[in-house]
This record gives structure tokens, C-alpha cells and sequence, in this order.
């Protein structure tokens, strides 16, 4: 007989590259497999709490549409004097509370842990429960760009720093299965030409770091099913490529799942 295991998703960072984690949902609701919990860092986080609310098909919506805020969000976060970053970051936060009303882990659906990096002690900070819209900022503040945020007065900044699929954290939640969504896999789905320019040379080396951070990262075991959509040929900043984005996750998701 089929046993109904507790089973727990990490959804991994990636800037514009997270909306892979909403067709790997997406699939996940379709197979009607039950997620008890989930952790996420940087837009992990951010879509995982969307999804522990309830609201991912709203997001999807969001995404897909035309007019969408997350279209263009790098050219419309509100930019600060770069004392610590150059932009705030309150309009990410403006489009989650869009989607949801919901302001602590508690009214959450699913049990879900946000991971950022305390970034002056060299530490991992899970948050859990109280203030949730203060959490995902936290995780979601990439160095430089968007503003670091104390938690329990440690300044903290994107996950992604010390842990960038956190598979620990459900492990820890209580998850007896876990799936794992690292988005700094380095497979494309298309042929590359491999003609780079600085830009994609630096974007390239933050991905193989990650990618290697990650796969350290499970030296105490690995999830037992681990989904890397083939989005290699993706940036940080490609929000414009929502669909196709959200297709390469979905796809990846069937196979592995099924």
C-alpha cells in the first residue's frame, strides 16, 4: 500500500529564473502531490510563500500578463542612495501584498522556512514564524541591489549567500520525501553559441559557483528527487520571459515527477 509520507519542497534562488518554480508547482498541483513543507531562499522564498498562501495560480496570471508590474520589474524597483544598495525593494513587497493579504507565517497554509544569509556573522538565519513580509525581504535582498533587512537585529541579506537550495531546512521541518528546485543547473534547453561578452562571463561564473555550492550543499544526502529545469540560457533579470520560463519548470517537473 502507498504510504503518505510527509513531503517537503526547496525552492532554490535565481533572480528572474524563479518563475521556473511556479511551472514545477504548477505541475506538483496537477500530479495532486500533497506539500507539507516548504523552504525557500531569495525568490524561493517569495514563491514559496505564495504558494503556502494559496495564490500561485493568481501569481501565474500575473506573470503571463501583458501590463504586469513583474514584467519590467528591474526598471521599476524604486531606487535609494546607494549607501547600501541602489534600490529599496519595496516594490516587490507592493506586488506580493497584490496577490495576498497575508502577513505572517502563521496564516500560511503550508509550514514554510525563508532563508537568508547574516551577512556580518557569516550565518544562516531561518525564519519561520512572525513577521513574513520582513522574511522574504531578507532573503530576497541580492548584495547591492536591494536593501539589507535586520532580522532579530542581524543585518541579513539573499540566501543564496550560504545556502542556495536549502534541502537542510525542510529536512529539519520535519519532511520525510523532499524535492529539491535548483535553478543554477547549467542544461539548456536550446543549442548555445557560446559567443559571451563580459556580461555573460560574469553571469555565467555566478551560476557555476552556485551550481557547485548547491550540489556541496547536499553532502549530508540528497533530495530524493532533484529538479534542475534546462534554463542555462536564462539571466537574472530575463522577467520579460515568464512563460517560457514557467514551461521549462513545468516540463522538467512531469518528467522527474511522474
Amino acid at each position: 500500500m502507498k504510504k503518505n509520507y510527509k513531503i517537503g519542497i526547496a525552492l532554490g534562488g535565481g533572480a528572474a529564473r524563479g518563475y521556473a518554480h511556479v511551472g514545477v508547482l504548477k505541475a506538483i498541483d496537477e500530479l495532486d502531490i500533497k506539500i507539507s513543507h516548504i523552504s525557500g531562499t531569495s525568490i524561493g522564498s517569495f514563491i514559496g510563500a505564495i504558494y503556502a498562501s494559496g495564490n500561485i495560480k493568481k501569481f501565474e496570471e500575473e506573470i503571463l500578463d501583458k501590463r504586469s508590474f513583474m514584467r519590467d520589474v528591474l526598471f521599476k524597483l524604486d531606487p535609494i542612495f546607494p549607501k547600501l544598495s541602489v534600490m529599496n525593494g519595496n516594490e516587490v513587497i507592493k506586488v506580493f501584498k497584490e496577490i495576498t493579504n497575508i502577513s505572517t507565517f502563521e496564516e500560511l497554509n503550508i509550514p514554510l522556512t525563508t532563508v537568508s544569509t547574516d551577512i556580518i556573522n557569516n550565518k544562516k538565519i531561518e525564519s519561520n514564524s512572525g513577521d513574513l513580509i520582513q522574511a522574504i525581504r531578507a532573503s530576497i535582498a541580492i548584495p547591492g541591489v536591494l536593501k539589507p533587512i535586520k532580522i532579530n537585529g542581524k543585518l541579513c541579506l539573499d540566501g543564496g549567500l550560504i545556502d542556495p537550495v536549502p534541502l537542510e531546512s525542510i529536512k529539519n521541518m520535519g519532511a520525510e520525501k523532499t524535492i529539491a528546485v535548483n535553478l543554477y543547473g547549467l542544461k539548456s534547453n536550446e543549442k548555445q553559441e557560446h559567443k559571451y561578452n563580459i556580461i555573460d562571463i560574469i553571469d555565467r561564473s555566478a551560476k557555476v559557483i552556485l551550481n557547485n555550492v548547491t550540489h556541496l550543499s547536499f553532502k549530508n544526502g540528497m533530495p530524493d528527487i532533484l529538479i534542475e529545469p534546462p534554463i542555462d540560457q536564462f539571466k537574472g533579470w530575463d522577467f520579460h520571459k515568464g512563460k517560457e520560463l514557467i514551461d521549462l519548470g513545468y516540463d522538467e517537473a512531469i518528467k522527474k515527477l511522474s
